[in-house]
């Protein structure tokens, strides 16, 4: 990956503040992760599931002063806010869905906020803290959207144009989301709506490295993410795929097969830097690193995921 710092701009991206006394709470008892540990300026991963333990929902919640703001993926933002309201009972918690009026920017790289004068910097994942850019409130939350740990910034929609154009002037360059895409399949991230539906349990796609909490308590799908670490397994991995190029390239769909065996199916492909790279779903007796396989019948390696750096 370049590093030069790239401009994407992801507004559209799911945002709810939820606030109230019982915030915490509310939210703890919902999803995958210690909500309850937060402090301001701190943010975690975690998922939302079905009773069944199916994921519904793939969210970062970001503590702040006076509430949590949850984000997701644009494609749950009709959704979210109905979704979480229809577990709100007695609880002393406001939800408000910001989506429409705030956006979101990533770069990439910290040397335009420096040359900015914009500091400190977030430095854990998922940490948060308040800044000014370019006369502008913005919130500042470091995020691995690719292989490399960059920063996002939230801000009212108004103040994009302004905060765009110092971010160019300090050095960025604005990049499609096409290009977004490509990377974060090469840095091996499952995304919502490709990689991570409705059918996929949050341990196929290895949530338990980050977004699970086993020491938190109950929350909705508890059991099977319980069971599975107790008594068994989950039956296929969201692995990794270094695919020999062809004419066409690999696809969403593709099936992913062994000694004449079907053992598993791509969710996201990409051409990245000459290599093309593939996610998706295969059994778990053949997810080791250095598996070759075939992709729509083309010869292809599970390979590592990349360490954010």
């Amino acid at each position: 990956m370049t590093r030069e710092p790239l401009l994407f701009d992801l507004t559209g991206r799911a945002e709810l503040r939820v606030s109230g006394k019982d915030r915490a709470a509310f939210l703890h008892g919902l999803l995958t992760n210690d909500v309850a540990r937060l402090s301001p300026g701190a943010g975690l991963h975690a998922a939302l599931l079905s009773p069944k333990g199916k994921m519904r929902a793939d969210l970062v919640v970001l503590a702040r002063e006076d509430a949590l703001l949850v984000d997701a993926e644009p494609s749950l933002a009709p959704t979210l806010e109905p979704l979480l309201r229809g577990f709100l009972f007695f609880q002393e918690v406001v939800l408000e869905d910001l989506t429409a009026t705030r956006g979101v920017l990533h770069l990439t790289g910290d040397a335009p906020f420096l040359s900015l004068g914009v500091s400190p910097l977030p430095t854990s994942a998922h940490a948060s803290v308040a800044a000014t850019l370019s006369g502008h409130d913005v919130l500042l939350v470091r995020e691995a959207r690719t292989a490399r740990f960059g920063v996002d910034v939230r801000a009212a929609r108004e103040a994009l144009p302004a905060l765009k154009s110092a971010l160019l002037a300090a050095g960025a360059r604005e990049a499609p989301l096409e290009t977004l895409e490509d990377l974060r399949i090469e840095a091996g991230i499952p995304r919502w709506g490709a990689d991570l539906d409705e059918n996929v349990l949050p341990n196929e796609a290895w949530f338990e490295r980050d977004a699970i909490s086993y020491n938190k308590g109950c929350y909705i799908g508890q059991e099977t993410v319980a069971r599975i670490r107790t008594y068994g397994h989950v039956n296929r991995h969201l692995v990794r795929l270094l695919v020999t190029q062809g004419d066409e390239p690999a696809r969403a769909g593709d099936e992913v097969s062994l000694a004449g065996e079907k053992i598993g199916k791509v969710t996201s492909a990409a051409r990245v830097n000459g290599s093309e790279i593939a996610l998706g779903y295969v059994k778990r007796e053949h997810e080791e690193t250095g598996t070759e396989v075939l992709v729509g019948g083309r010869p292809a390696t599970i390979t590592d995921f990349p360490l954010p750096s």
